[in-house]
C-alpha cells in the first residue's frame, strides 16, 4: 500500500510526523478517512480520536479542535492539543 505524510502541529510544536496508509479524523460534519492520493481539501476538526495506520499497526491519538489541509500526499493538521492514547 502507498503511504502519505501526516504532520500534526499544536501551538507549541510539531508533535507527530509519520508516514501512514490511512488516517481517520473527526470532522465538524462527520468522520473522514484519508488515504494516498486524496483530493486536496481543508477539513474543520472537532475534538476527538484520530487514528493513524501503517503496516497493520494503529496509533490512536486524542486531538483537540482545529483543521487539516490535504495536498500532494501530505496532511498538515493544526490542533489545540494532541496526546497519544495508550
Amino acid at each position: 500500500m502507498k503511504t502519505f505524510t501526516v504532520n500534526i502541529y499544536t501551538p507549541e510544536a510539531l508533535v507527530v510526523s509519520e508516514e501512514a496508509e490511512y488516517l481517520s479524523v473527526p470532522g465538524a460534519d462527520g468522520s473522514y478517512g484519508l488515504m494516498y492520493n486524496h483530493l486536496p481539501c481543508v477539513i474543520a476538526l472537532i475534538a476527538g480520536e484520530t487514528e493513524l495506520a501503517l503496516n497493520g499497526e494503529r496509533t490512536l491519538l486524542r486531538c483537540g479542535e482545529g483543521f487539516l489541509e490535504v495536498r500532494d500526499n501530505r496532511v498538515n493538521m493544526f490542533v489545540n492539543t494532541c496526546v497519544e492514547v495508550k
